[in-house]
């Protein structure tokens, strides 16, 4: 019997150490902005720009830009381009730059992580360097021609340190 209660403990002690382990894991000190807007079923509308406001708490430091997607099965096309800039607290809006993803390969298999109908990939944005600290507006916007676009599911913009 106390054999018994031996191993509960033991066992006991190693979920509670793998549950702070997890715990310390998933604290990301890095990332100082990560979010998604999910977008209709109906279709991304040309004139839908996606705005992303973003406290920066930091100056004078280069920050990581990476964007994430989200498509389902219905995406029609090889690839995804997107318009990315941002609008500085009292300054002139700065030049868009065009992130482009590869979310399937030339015989149509998806590239990113998922299963069933949703896949999601991530692509670099590159870095930016903040002067002053405040709130940041982020838009994205996709360059096709279709004046609705079909089989996005969610855009996403993360900002680390």
């Amino acid at each position: 019997m106390t054999n018994l209660f031996k191993n509960r403990s033991i066992y006991l002690k190693g979920i509670i150490l793998l549950f702070v382990a997890s715990v310390l894991c998933a604290c990301d000190k890095q990332t100082v902005y990560h979010s998604f807007q999910s977008l209709p079923n109906k279709g991304w509308l040309r004139e839908d720009t996606l705005y992303f406001n973003v406290e920066i708490p930091d100056s004078l430091i280069y920050y990581k830009l990476s964007m994430e997607v989200r498509n389902r099965t219905n995406y029609p096309y090889q690839n995804l381009s997107l318009s990315i800039c941002y609008d500085a607290p009292d300054a002139m809006p700065l030049p868009a730059d065009t992130i482009l993803f590869t979310l399937a390969d030339n015989e149509g298999a998806w590239k990113g992580k998922g299963w069933g109908g949703l896949y999601q990939t991530a692509a670099s944005a590159g870095s930016i360097q903040i002067e002053h600290p405040g709130t940041y507006r982020f838009k994205i916007a996709y360059t096709f021609p279709d004046e609705s676009l079909q089989g996005i599911n969610d855009i996403g913009l993360k900002i680390e340190k």
